[in-house]
């Protein structure tokens, strides 16, 4: 079972991260053959604080 950890910045719609993980099944399933049934996605939200980047915490995610 494949099994794709995904780590955003809170702050998406329910429909986004909806969204996310339909398009990554699809992705998987096209790319490595493995039943859609099989796929399981976890989306884990944080804060920007929680993102660094070049040393850099990242702003809250804003759409």
């Amino acid at each position: 079972m494949p099994v794709i950890q995904c780590d955003i910045r809170a702050g998406r719609s329910t429909e986004q991260k909806q969204a996310l993980a339909e398009g990554i099944t699809r992705v998987v399933h096209e790319t490595i053959g493995a039943p859609v049934e099989y796929i399981y996605v976890l989306i884990r939200e944080e804060s920007g604080a929680h993102h660094v980047k070049a040393g850099k915490a990242l702003p809250d995610y804003k759409p």
